[in-house]
């Protein structure tokens, strides 16, 4: 197939969120099985990784209308980056005003007018490129991602012009976040402000374009929709997890699903991996993985002792993530005087900082702290620690539970999004399961949890047998995109495209 992705922001380009990373690493699992898969995305006065490799001007002096008349408009370019054996190829759009001369990539009061230009500026490359006929590159489907690609799929839908060439192309929309829906606070917007996202988009100079909900339009007009777990797919139907967009939500339930989001698993690497004291596969790790647990407990001060069971804590300070849970349970199960050790690792809400301060100088020979962003120290915790703690209020993917799995530390999980699809609850009886959860926001199910954690681990075997399972568990990009390769020939289907399909699912079978 011949793909299109249309993001805000690419690893390694520009990397703010988990995004990015999604767009660098499915994108490569997608071409690792064969397909063509291209990016289009805006030239960052802050993109990177661009030294020394040599961009190609495909479209110069785009005219991008302003106006419903097209005749005032802004000059784009489109810069073209090609891919390699490993890697999709990337175009680029050029504008001074709205991309190069800002400092970020995020947070500015014309993020609207900016990613609604993402959007038109694609659709107007797309259409030079059909003008080249076999000379040009025409995609099988176009994959869009959040609020800011949802502008592409409300324009094609919504203007004849646009519709007549590009509307026999399936038009799938990702979700990452439910909460960011455009540059305007729709979720507490006055009513007279509310957007039903069925008239037109307004021009892009217009003040009411700010007041359009992007992703709401995207998600009404989209032929399909997946968010990035099966689980947090129903979760956005309820009140509590729609963020505002229930009633849409429940209007096109019959095209919404979820698909995992995965790892690398060559990066993420516990036989490969130089940042980790022992390195260690799942032949070695009975043997190896203590030297880990006993580096990490050195490295945060902590009394080295094997038969304590490490618990650790890696993200963001902050409610969404379970935290005052957690700072409510730790001094009881303390207090009773289970041989239990905890690490803190990141940054964020200051009166978490406290409140775990506070704690960390009453139990200094059970708590310690880091409460700073580390992009390295996760790995080592991920490859010591017995048990990583992911309380989550609300978590739609669960990477943090995948990456520490990847490196033998079990997840002990609230039963929420990604979390419930990732972590099966581990039977002593059948030496099944990869983890341990709760259900209730509930402190004392906290508790419960891990107390029953800390009575398996104190029974050797099962334990091991438990940190072999986590494992054997896959969760890699490979895996990720036959979910979505399958979801996108569905679509192509659905879309009338019988003989692409078949062409398609001949050259697959071949793969496979």
């Amino acid at each position: 197939m011949k793909i299109l992705f249309i993001s805000a922001e690419v690893a390694p380009f520009v990397s703010v969120g988990g995004l990015s990373q999604v767009m660098f690493f499915l994108s490569r699992a997608l071409k690792k099985r064969g397909h063509d898969v291209r990016i289009f995305t805006p030239l960052y006065g802050v993109t990177k990784s661009l030294e020394g490799r040599k961009l190609k001007t495909v479209a110069e002096k785009l005219q991008v209308g302003i106006d419903g008349d097209e005749k005032s408009f802004l000059v784009c370019n489109v810069k073209y980056l090609r891919g390699d054996a490993k890697n999709a190829d990337v175009y680029f759009l050029e504008n001074k005003e709205y991309y190069e001369l800002r400092a970020n990539v995020f947070g500015y009061a014309d993020d609207h007018i900016r990613f609604a230009l993402l959007s038109k500026g694609c659709i107007e490359w797309l259409l030079r490129e059909k003008e080249k006929g076999e000379d040009g590159w025409w995609p099988d489907v176009i994959h869009c991602h959040d609020w800011h690609a949802s502008y592409f799929i409300d324009l094609v839908k919504k203007t004849d012009r646009y519709n007549k060439i590009l509307g026999r192309i399936p038009l799938l929309l990702t979700v990452h976040n439910f909460k960011f829906q455009g540059n305007w606070d729709f979720k507490f917007a006055a009513k007279e402000h509310h957007d039903d996202g069925l008239s037109p988009l307004a021009l892009l100079t217009s003040p009411e374009l700010q007041k359009q909900n992007a992703l709401k339009r995207g998600l009404l007009s989209a032929d399909a929709i997946t968010t990035v777990s099966p689980t947090h797919a129903i979760e956005v139907l309820t009140p509590e997890y729609s963020e505002g967009l229930l009633e849409t939500l429940l209007a096109v339930r019959g095209k919404l699903s979820g698909i995992l989001n995965g790892i690398d698993t060559d990066e993420f690497n516990p036989e490969t991996d130089l940042s980790i004291k022992k390195r260690f596969s799942k032949k070695t790790f009975v043997k190896l993985r203590p030297f880990n647990k006993a580096e990490l407990q050195r490295e945060f001060s902590l009394p080295i002792k094997p038969n304590s069971c490490l618990l650790a804590y890696v993200g963001r300070l902050t409610a969404q993530k379970g935290l005052d849970l957690l700072i409510e349970v730790l001094p009881h199960l303390l207090d009773a005087q289970l041989e239990l050790q905890f690490i803190f690792l990141g940054g964020g809400d200051e009166a978490f900082k406290i409140q775990l301060t506070q704690l960390r100088d009453k139990f200094p020979e059970h708590v310690s702290l880091h409460l700073l962003p580390d992009f390295l120290m996760p790995r080592k915790i991920f490859a010591g620690a017995d048990i990583i703690l992911m309380p989550s209020i609300f978590e739609p993917g669960g990477i943090v539970a995948l990456e520490a799995l990847r490196y033998g530390a079990v997840p002990l999980v609230r039963k929420t999004g990604g979390l419930k699809d990732i972590i099966s609850d581990f039977d002593p009886a059948k030496a099944k399961g990869n983890g341990f959860s709760f259900n209730k926001k509930n402190a004392w199910d906290l508790y419960g949890a891990i107390v029953g954690a800390w009575t398996i681990y104190k029974q050797k075997s099962l334990w091991l047998k438990l940190v072999e399972n986590c494992l054997d568990e896959d969760f890699s990009w490979d895996h990720v995109a036959r979910e979505y390769e399958n979801w996108y020939l569905r679509n192509i289907h659905n879309k009338g495209g019988g003989n692409k399909l078949s062409s398609i699912l001949k050259s697959i079978l071949n793969l496979k």
